[in-house]
């Protein structure tokens, strides 16, 4: 993994649609569950879990807005 919290930071700004934080939540998770995790200082480990957290609340932003929910019933 050698995304930096920067370019993950950046990537959360240009999200565009639902995939794109799919996409980054996968990569956040991932980079949490490496050793290179295990190495940042405590902030920077805060950083990321701060980060996840914006992510996770941007989808349920768009789990509000979706009709297949509607339409599933879920």
């Amino acid at each position: 993994m050698s995304l930096s919290i920067t370019e993950l930071r950046n990537r959360f700004k240009a999200t565009q649609d639902k995939f794109d934080l799919l996409k980054l939540r996968e990569d956040v998770t991932a980079l949490m569950d490496s050793p290179q995790f295990q190495q940042l200082s405590q902030s920077d480990r805060n950083r990321v879990e701060d980060l996840l957290v914006e992510v996770v609340a941007k989808e349920e932003q768009y789990k509000g807005c979706d009709p297949w929910r509607t339409i599933m019933g879920y």
